[in-house]
């Protein structure tokens, strides 16, 4: 049965520069009990597609041709009251921004029994009755109820706000984004609430994402959008399999993977074009590998080319022979003017490799971190006595030049503190940090100049590192205006040769414009450029690509591990996407409240992990392949306070290989072949210790 049919749908936006087409002539069905994925990069009309279904358009939105069937009524010729009362009860959404999504001043439970009395007429005992079974039905403990939305991890968040769209009953579920940013193991978890509901309620899903990995694991059907419209459709299996459109290709080679790790990810050069002015030919014809003359002057449509498989390709009989082609990397680089900078970058290069292959950069000895919380007099009111919060423990690692680490763990592991003691944006409460042979606690006003200038941070959120108010060649001028670069002109030249070097071309384009008019992975770009533009000799990644579309991801995963060899870079990632270190890093160091629980080269983590959470880390991460199904977590949700000091293992408490020993003795560093470690009882004297009950030992997620 069809539950859900849009037919030849247009949606546009007026804006002052015109009318924007986001949505050009979409058509598509959703079965009853289907999970339907829509995949495609930022921008290409995913959330207008929602938003058009469940009639939540701004007010610059307008719908002039279409239809949209729910149950064979047309959404569109609904009143606003008669769509509310089909909202939440027939057609539920999570939202994008899902963690936000709960008021904060109100406790979790009284927002859902508030929306179960007020829209869905039960009392006031049978809303508190359907409410516990809502937070079981996501694997939420109903105690949490009478919590506030801070006090909800973000994982525990996502569920609630799942929790809230499922309350009514709703036979549709239109999730957007439900897992962006969020942690591996917490991503799981999500995906498995998802996958059972499936099974339980006989639910409908749409999952719109540029997550490739997230549809293999949950969809069973796939449709790809592309500048407003679909470029294919096709069941799950067959499309990761078989893909027919070479925009299709093109993602799923963009996308790191464990299983079958790639040398180089594919970038899909260039940028969907301009919806205000779209093309007469095929809409992907500018980026396209495979690209024809004819692609220019005809617009392909949508066709039946096998069972439940269509394409707008002009070249789908070729296919066969063009995906052999498109393993190739090089085939989706666009032909660039030779830059006349190319030449110093070159010796550069091999000044990095032969000068400083092996010299030791940085070495952190012994680093911990601690902050105080609560006290003082209004935790004394509260009855909040003063904590001690064990950020970092006792951390340990050397990194070379030209050598990248990954820092890879969950939330609240210590990643991002170990970032900031790194360039001393926070000082380290015991141990010491050496860079380039000298302690940065023992630094002077000079000399820590020196080093601000040798140390760069590139931030998580390119959105907010910019000033909204500067122009770019501001931004990327000011870092040489305070570290006394007069010259203007120079200042000039070292901006224009930095764009270059990121790949933002010509460069000359972009030095007047504003953040805003830039997109996520032109600013991710720039943040990466003012963190180069002083030729540092160590930089910081902090989740450099965590909200950016597969395809401008890795662009930036190419342009910054080619760099940061040619440069004679020390680089530190911090992420918690396994599968994005393995591409990016030399070497991976896992840690867990605070502690480095595994570290070595990349490929031995990864292929041959001894810390059971490293397997349980690997074991998390989805497969952009639909044939192999994600493993059971076998672990604990939830992580421990790091207001805890632990006498053993901290991992203990969640781990399926707990032994009595790991509770009360610290646990012994084991090292392995190729410099490979881990800290855990398995492999040290205490190996035969008697394990812990199952209870003890951790419950699988």
């Amino acid at each position: 049965m069809t539950i859900l049919s849009i037919r030849d749908l247009k949606v546009n936006y007026e804006t002052q520069n015109g009318t924007v087409q986001a949505v050009d002539g979409v058509s598509l069905n959703i079965e009853e009990a289907q999970h339907l994925g829509i995949i495609g990069e930022s921008g290409c009309g995913k959330t207008t597609l929602l938003k058009s279904i469940v009639q939540v358009l701004p007010r610059n939105g307008s719908i002039p041709q279409g239809q949209i069937l729910y149950k064979g009524t047309d959404l569109l010729s609904l009143s606003a009251r008669e769509m509310r009362e089909l909202r939440w009860r027939e057609i539920a959404t999570v939202p994008q921004a899902s963690m936000d999504s709960l008021n904060p001043v109100h406790r979790v439970g009284s927002q859902l029994t508030k929306l179960l009395t007020v829209r869905g007429g039960y009392d006031r005992k049978a809303a508190k009755r359907r409410a516990v079974d809502l937070f079981d039905l996501v694997g939420l403990d109903s105690e949490r109820l009478t919590h506030y939305p801070h006090e909800f991890s973000g994982g525990m968040k996502q569920r609630a706000v799942i929790a809230m769209a499922l309350a009514l009953k709703p036979n549709l579920l239109i999730a957007d984004e439900p897992v962006t940013a969020l942690d591996v193991i917490v991503q799981h978890q999500i995906l498995e609430v998802l996958r059972r509901l499936q099974d339980e309620l006989n639910l409908t899903v749409m999952l719109i994402t540029h997550d490739i990995s997230v549809v293999a694991q949950v969809c069973d059907s796939v449709s790809v959008m592309y500048a407003g419209r679909i470029v294919e459709q096709a069941e799950g299996k067959p499309f990761f399999a078989q893909p027919g459109h070479p925009y299709s290709l093109g993602l799923q080679q963009a996308f790191p993977n464990l299983v079958r790790p790639r040398d180089v990810l594919v970038s899909i050069e260039g940028y969907p074009p301009d919806l205000r002015h779209p093309p007469s030919g095929c809409r992907f014809a500018e980026r396209c590998p495979f690209v024809q003359e004819r692609c220019h002057q005809v617009d392909p449509e949508l066709e039946q080319v096998g069972d439940k498989h269509a394409v707008a390709c002009l070249r789908f009989d070729e296919m066969d022979a063009l995906r052999i082609e498109a393993e190739d990397p090089t085939l989706w680089q666009h032909v660039e003017v030779t830059s006349h900078l190319d030449d110093n970058l070159h010796e550069e290069a091999e000044v990095a490799s032969v000068d400083h292959n092996n010299e030791i950069l940085v070495e952190v000895r012994d680093v911990s971190k601690r902050f105080k919380v609560g006290g003082g007099l209004a935790g004394i009111v509260r009855g909040e006595p003063e904590q001690t919060v064990y950020a970092v423990n006792n951390i340990s690692f050397k990194l070379k030049r030209g050598e990248s680490l990954g820092l890879a763990g969950e939330s609240g592991c210590g990643k991002s503190t170990t970032g900031k003691l790194l360039v001393k944006l926070i000082d380290s409460s015991e141990g010491n940090i050496i860079f380039d042979g000298v302690d940065v606690s023992t630094l002077g006003d000079k000399a820590l100049l020196d080093f601000r200038r040798r140390v760069q941070l590139m931030f998580q959120n390119p959105f907010e590192a910019l000033n909204p108010r500067f122009t770019l060649y501001r931004s990327l001028t000011e870092p040489l205006i305070i570290h006394g670069w007069k010259d203007e002109q120079k200042r000039l030249d070292r901006v224009i040769e930095t764009l270059d070097r990121v790949n933002l071309r010509p460069a000359e384009m972009f030095l007047d414009k504003y953040p805003h008019q830039l997109s996520g992975g032109q600013l991710q770009r720039v943040v990466l450029a003012r963190s180069l533009v002083l030729h540092p000799d160590f930089l910081v990644a902090d989740e450099p690509v965590s909200m950016l579309d597969v395809s401008v991801r890795a662009g930036i995963l190419n342009t910054t591990k080619k760099l940061t060899k040619e440069l004679g870079l020390a680089t530190v990632y911090i992420s918690h996407d396994l599968s994005l270190l393995q591409y990016t890093c030399d070497r991976i160091a896992i840690m867990y409240l605070g502690e480095i629980v595994e570290m070595g080269p990349s490929h031995d983590v990864i292929q041959n992990p001894k810390h059971p959470y490293t397997q349980a880390l690997i074991s998390a991460v989805p497969v952009p392949d639909p044939t192999l199904p994600n493993p059971p977590l076998k672990v604990r949700e939830g992580i421990p306070r790091p207001t805890e000091q632990f006498k053993g293992c901290p991992f203990a408490q969640r781990c399926p290989e707990a032994m009595e020993a790991c509770l009360n003795i610290a646990p012994p560093n084991v090292i392995f072949d190729n410099e490979h470690s881990a800290q855990c009882h398995l492999y040290g004297e205490h190996k035969d210790s008697p394990k812990l009950r199952s209870e003890m030992a951790g419950e699988p997620a």
